[in-house]
């Protein structure tokens, strides 16, 4: 769903903001240090309930007040949908939903997907490999329900099963829980593993017609996994218990889906290692392309497209296909200091579904 306002209390270096969205382009032009990234990340955290800035909650909480809130109104042709996240400066959090008040973080992800395309994400191509994990597992959350639930039992049966680890040696039935862990272990983490080979292949599907439709045969990309998650009950339960030595000794579970790797190879070699920062832009600009395709035909949903300085971040060719290739029915959200910047890349800002902000 588009979305169509959103209001921030306290919200960064916002002390009262609201803004009215068109349903095509919204470009958001100021100086540095304005908040134009903060509407962004408002938006981000409406969609998936954190931040793609900061981990810490008390970094979204303005200076000297005691809570912030954030509003926004998701509109398509058929209803409206109110979410609405408070916070206080003790960290204490509310999300509502049409006023309806939400148990878990975890129910708004998928109602309203975003796609992100800024700094920060650059860590998909440059991170560790927890962060490419997190990067598709927040993805294959968003697409599917079964894969956000299949993730958060296999996490949570990991935390127990380090619990246990870390205090073995003062338990007395340490060795039978273990077996006992171990049988939950193996079978969500078949489970988990499945279903991300299943969105993981629908991905890279996705990410080959993306360099079809770019059409340049100096770029190729793909996506490779390095796994050796075993594909049976007794093989996994077999290389737990070769490791259990090492894992009551680094008191965590060392085997599983949680320690897959994935390389990103552009042009023949791996981008990590040997990318250049043009090369590094471009493959994130193809990722985020795929992704946008994945969300689309996954859920029979359109993404909102945050665009955070993109025309700092692109040369002028790659900016307009990214503007071209997400589809003129997207709603896509752009900051930048200089208006002038879009107009450039072809974009008509005074159309009559499109519209600017500026903020001082």
């Amino acid at each position: 769903m588009p979305i169509k306002e959103i209001g921030l209390t306290s919200f960064r270096n916002h002390d009262e903001i609201k803004m009215t969205f068109s349903p095509n382009i919204n470009v958001i032009w100021g100086k540095n240090g304005s908040g134009k990234t903060a509407i962004l990340e408002a938006i981000h955290t409406l969609s998936i309930g954190r931040s793609f800035r900061t981990n810490r909650k008390d970094d979204l909480l303005k200076d000297g007040k005691d809570f912030f809130s954030i509003n926004g109104v998701f509109q398509n042709a058929k209803k409206e949908l109110h979410i609405q996240i408070n916070q206080t400066s003790n960290g204490t959090r509310r999300i509502l939903v049409d006023n309806n008040r939400l148990e878990n973080v975890r129910q708004l992800i998928g109602l309203n997907p975003v796609v992100l395309l800024s700094p920060e994400e650059q860590i998909i191509t440059k991170g560790s490999p927890q962060d490419q994990r997190n990067y598709f597992n927040k993805l294959f959350s968003i697409v599917s329900g079964d894969y956000l639930n299949a993730l958060s039992d296999y996490n949570r049966i990991i935390r127990q099963r380090n619990k246990l680890l870390t205090d073995f040696h003062t338990i007395v039935s340490a060795e039978a829980e273990l077996v006992a862990w171990n049988e939950q272990i193996a079978e969500s983490g078949m489970r988990l593993w499945s279903q991300w080979k299943k969105f993981y292949e629908q991905f890279t599907n996705r990410l080959k017609t993306i360099l079809e439709k770019f059409d340049d045969p100096d770029i190729a990309l793909s996506a490779e996994i390095h796994s050796d998650v075993a594909e049976n009950k007794n093989t996994y339960l077999e290389k737990l218990g070769k490791l259990t030595k090492r894992d009551v000794y680094l008191g965590r579970t060392t085997y599983g889906p949680h320690k897959d790797k994935i390389s990103f190879i552009f042009n023949g070699k791996n981008i990590k290692q040997f990318g250049s920062q043009g090369e590094h832009k471009l493959a994130l600009l193809l990722i985020k392309l795929a992704e946008v395709q994945l969300i689309k035909e996954e859920t029979n949903r359109d993404p909102i497209i945050l665009l955070d300085d993109l025309f700092a971040k692109l040369d002028d060719v790659r900016s307009k296909q990214a503007i071209a290739m997400t589809g003129k029915n997207l709603q896509t959200i752009i900051t930048t200091t200089d208006l002038k910047n879009v107009e450039e890349r072809g974009i008509p800002v005074d159309e009559k579904n499109n519209s600017s902000f500026y903020l001082g």
